[in-house]
């Protein structure tokens, strides 16, 4: 799929429709269900990265005030990407990006995860506009 605004547009949408709950590691998944993007951001931006390729898209992390690594990513034009920022928005808090470093999608679990995304984005997608299957 080409890297555009558009497509990142419906790309954007469809990763924020398809982030539920079975997506994350258990210990997440409480503090999910009062802060729906909570425990997603690498979900999130490492399936953006996935569909656009790294050649467009870079995975940032940093800890954020909890400890907690908050995933995010910019892409080749200098542009910040963070689908799942409300979870700092929606209680008050900012996110890390100040602090940020490149990073790679993670291993096991979490890349199986991404994956799973990606087909459900690519579905939503696909079936939405008949433009886009992930493989």
């Amino acid at each position: 799929m080409d890297y555009n605004d558009e497509n990142l547009k419906i790309v954007s949408q469809a990763i924020r429709n398809n982030l539920t709950p079975d997506l994350l590691p258990k210990k997440w998944i409480q503090r999910n269900e009062s802060n729906p993007m909570f425990g997603h951001c690498h979900n999130a931006s490492g399936c953006l990265q996935r569909i656009f390729g790294t050649k467009n898209i870079k995975m940032y992390r940093a800890l954020d005030d909890e400890g907690i690594y908050h995933w995010w990513v910019i892409d080749l034009n200098g542009k910040l990407i963070d689908l799942t920022s409300e979870q700092y928005a929606s209680t008050g808090r900012t996110p890390p990006h100040d602090a940020g470093t490149k990073a790679s999608i993670l291993g096991f679990d979490y890349r199986k995860r991404v994956n799973e995304l990606a087909e459900r984005v690519s579905k939503e997608v696909n079936s939405d506009l008949g433009i886009f299957n992930y493989s």
